[in-house]
């Protein structure tokens, strides 16, 4: 590997425990479990935070982008490359879908809370509407997001472990991280576990690569 190359992914894999990091915080941002379609009051009081903590969620996935292109550029070559490239490509395209549900209530969100506060009592209801699974659009975007983001990082998952050169117990961690953390449920305890899983799968691959570069 060109050593040019060797350290840019050193660094860009330090991506993947920021990201958890971030997630695991956003998680923890008061009213971020409140669904706006049975609590409309509770979503336009906390609608504020729960956008900030939407718009932490975009930069984190944000970063992974460039995790999951660094994890591929590590893996290429190697008896791993073909499953890791299918991995980074399915992984990527369901994180960019899954950034456009965290977009419309970073954006869209506060903006409808303040509608609602000032007396527009449909206003919220908007939101619930466009993140909802009976909107078809919604359904077909969001069901292929969470399938492809889902089955990419398994992917990811399996190519770490039988690199060998990695921490299997990172895969692991890795590959149950998603399932939790794209969960279309306001349920926020997922989402912390989730983000707290792929920082210490993040970890482990921090070291991994660190001490593999490092033996060559």
């Amino acid at each position: 590997m060109i050593p040019s190359n060797a350290n840019r992914i050193r660094l860009a894999v330090f991506v993947f425990p920021i990201s958890g990091l971030i997630a695991a915080l956003g998680a923890l941002v008061p009213g971020i479990g409140i669904d706006p379609s049975s609590d409309p009051a509770g979503f336009a009081r906390a609608a504020n935070l729960v956008g900030i903590a939407n718009l932490a969620g975009l930069v984190s996935i944000v970063l992974l982008l460039f995790g999951f292109q660094a994890l591929y550029a590590f893996l290429a070559g190697s008896s791993m490359d073909r499953l890791a490239f299918i991995g980074m490509e399915l992984s990527t395209g369901g994180a960019t879908l899954f950034a456009s549900f965290l977009g419309i209530i970073a954006f869209v969100g506060p903006v409808a809370g303040s509608h609602y506060l000032n007396g527009q009592v449909d206003a919220i209801g908007i939101v619930a509407e466009a993140v909802s699974s009976s909107n078809l659009p919604v359904l077909i975007f969001g069901g292929f997001s969470l399938i492809s983001y889902v089955i990419g990082s398994v992917l990811f998952g399996v190519a770490i472990w039988r690199f060998g050169n990695l921490p299997k117990w990172s895969a692991v961690s890795y590959a149950l991280s998603t399932p939790l953390s794209a969960t279309p449920h306001y349920i926020p305890a997922f989402w912390f576990l989730g983000g707290m899983l792929l920082f210490v799968s993040g970890i482990g691959i921090v070291r991994g690569v660190w001490r593999f570069q490092a033996g060559h």
